[in-house]
């Protein structure tokens, strides 16, 4: 993790044309704009910038309206990832209209890390049930351009050693066609255990560990996105995914393929629709976000696995005024049919799909729902600059903090009845507590909770999510 905390956010340097804020511009009924310049954006295409705007050279706009609209579309060119920083600027010209003066400074696009990170689903599974075992860790490198040639394309490989070993091959084209509304993806990835979960006991995972590969896995994906508005995108990804498991694995847990098997195969198609209205990917404060997942596995004859989920996943943002802010997050998914193989019965307790307090438990299951209810309030929000530090992308250090209650509700529907499972599947799980998130640069965001949960646990739980 302390990787991640080297890269900082750049500070906007100083701009040489004589630019006003909104408010510095005359109190007119309606502004009309002349002209759109773009400053600093010395490896980003322009039209990359210019498509996220909703207004073009010629658009009149109220005056009482100006500031909502600079923040909304600044906020928008900010969301392509691209730019450590950005403002919209106003400056009257000598024929009497406004020019709009967009502001940018780049991003650190070329990013060769260091792997060092824990091979288990979080800090607390760690901590907790792995007593801190060193050997558990994944290292490695990871190499990711985010700005191949200035259109957003970004390109990532991932070479891993350790508990998983990992290689992987990506690349993303944002802006396949003039009009920038439809991109494509590639991915190939190939990964090995000698140290994997094979069943559920007591909703914790339970591992075998031998000196033998135990696990393979490798799959590739294209996968086709279209975004015909602002903040409306499809997308269409197949998938190919050969498996395999050792007999030993296979002896264990015949549930863990079914049947027995030690080889899986099989085609997947997907399609996701996003609606995203949030001001800030990374950390929003206002707006909404919603997504449907449609997902298929076994499409051929000869595949032996067979899958039909649909995921939903709706988030709200809204503030309070005073620095006061409340968020909640609802998501369920439901699948077919009833027996599933042990390594896709997944439900809560993976990714960002777990209640906060049951970090160190997970719940197979068929279905599940849950809700999430944030309350927060700003502490503090400021920049922390190096003196003497040269490269600008790492010249200033932005960091906010957040004091966040919650309380957490979910349910998980496991018809199988799975005694190892029994303990928080198929009754209502709940969780309430307090805690402080960080936000800081590269849309690095961690969090701290005291939480307690059903079963009477409490604790201090930490997750982190980052974006390099």
């Amino acid at each position: 993790m302390l990787v991640y905390l080297f890269s900082l956010w750049l500070s906007l340097s100083s701009c040489s044309t004589q630019a006003l804020p909104a408010t510095s511009i005359p109190d007119e009924p309606f502004l009309v704009i002349h002209t759109i310049h773009i400053e600093g954006n010395k490896k980003t295409n322009a039209a990359v910038i210019m498509r996220e705007l909703d207004i073009a050279p010629g658009d009149t706009l109220p005056g009482s309206q100006i500031d909502l609209v600079l923040k909304r579309n600044k906020n928008k060119i900010f969301n392509t990832n691209l730019f450590n920083s950005v403002e919209l600027l106003l400056q009257p010209n000598e024929f009497g209209n406004i020019d709009l003066v967009i502001q940018v400074a780049e991003r650190w696009y070329i990013f060769p890390m260091v792997i060092l990170e824990l091979g288990d689903r979080n800090f607390n599974e760690w901590w907790s049930e792995r007593g801190r075992d060193l050997r558990r860790l994944n290292y490695g490198l990871r190499i990711a351009h985010k700005n191949v040639f200035g259109n957003g394309e970004e390109l990532r490989a991932v070479a891993q050693f350790g508990f998983t070993k990992r290689f992987d091959l990506a690349y993303t084209i944002r802006n396949l066609d003039k009009a920038r509304k439809n991109g494509l993806g590639f991915l190939v990835s190939y990964s090995t255990n000698k140290n994997m979960a094979y069943q559920t006991e007591g909703n914790k995972l339970e591992f075998l560990n031998t000196n033998e590969v135990m696990r393979e896995r490798f799959f590739t994906s294209v996968r086709f996105s279209r975004r015909p508005q602002f903040y409306n995108q499809h997308s269409i990804e197949g998938r190919f995914h050969y498996n395999t498991i050792s007999d030993s694995i296979a002896k264990l847990n015949p549930d863990y393929f079914l049947h027995g098997q030690t080889r899986q195969h099989y085609f997947q198609l997907s399609y996701e629709f996003v609606n995203d209205r949030r001001d800030l990917v990374a950390y929003p404060l206002r707006g909404h976000y919603f997504e449907v997942e449609l997902t298929r596995a076994g499409l051929l004859p000869a595949d032996n696995f067979d899958k039909t989920s649909l995921r939903v996943n709706f988030a709200l943002y809204r503030p309070i005024g005073r620095k006061f802010f409340w968020n909640m997050n609802i998501q369920g998914m439901t699948s077919y049919p009833s027996l599933q193989p042990y390594a896709q019965y997944r439900a809560l307790g993976f990714g960002f799909e777990y209640l906060r307090g049951y970090e160190r438990y997970i719940v197979d299951g068929q279905h599940f729902g849950f809700a999430k209810f944030t309350f927060k309030r700003e502490l503090l929000s400021t920049e922390v600059s190096i003196p003497g530090f040269r490269i600008q992308q790492f010249s200033t250090i932005p960091i906010s903090l957040y004091l966040t209650t919650f309380g957490d509700f979910g349910y998980v529907v496991d018809p199988t009845n799975n005694p190892g499972n029994s303990l928080l599947a198929n009754k209502l799980i709940y969780s309430t507590g307090a805690g402080i998130d960080i936000v800081t640069f590269y849309n690095v965001v961690m969090r701290f909770n005291y939480a307690i949960n059903r079963l009477g646990d409490k604790g201090i739980f930490f997750n982190f999510v980052r974006d390099i």
